[in-house]
């Protein structure tokens, strides 16, 4: 699998899944990781190909301040259910490395690359959908957020909007 090609086209699927209110994402991709974010950097999605452990970590990634992080994980445990409906039994909340935490699946290397592809780029838009209206609903007011300014590029950002 070419996963640094793959990564890099994500974007248009995304913008083609997506409800409008939902394009205006940054973007960066790298051989075996890509990230998609809004308002912050630090509070992002992410692929990561983790050719040891043969999965690909997808998910929200929670990687702010320790007390942001808490908070955050403390606000998505809360709307577990609701996590779970929207995004099924194999989404994970919890803690992880460095203070921070994350709402996340592995999804198995063993697919053909197919299904691999379909599955992630399917699972991404899911968990963008479902979890970014909880994000901005739940992030604390004093949490740095700037929103894009809705021009179709991800690298354009604008001043603070409002949520």
């Amino acid at each position: 699998m070419r996963w640094g090609l793959f990564l890099r086209g994500l974007p248009a699927t995304l913008r083609d899944e997506l409800p409008a209110t939902l394009h205006a994402f940054r973007w960066t991709a790298y051989a075996q990781q890509a990230k998609a974010w809004y308002g912050n950097a630090d509070l992002h999605y992410e692929i990561w190909v983790r050719g040891r452990l043969h999965v690909v970590e997808l998910g929200l990634h929670f990687e702010a301040d320790d007390l942001t992080n808490a908070r955050l994980l403390a606000a998505f445990g809360s709307r577990a259910k609701e996590v779970k409906r929207g995004l099924g039994r194999d989404a994970r909340i919890e803690e992880w490395d460095r203070g921070w935490a994350r709402v996340w699946e592995p999804i198995s290397l063993e697919l053909s690359d197919d299904e691999l592809t379909e599955r992630v780029g399917t699972r991404l838009c899911d968990y963008v959908r479902v979890l970014e209206p909880i994000l901005r609903d739940e992030l604390p007011a004093d949490v740095p957020w700037k929103v894009s300014a809705g021009r179709r590029g991800p690298r354009a950002i604008s001043s603070r909007a409002s949520r």
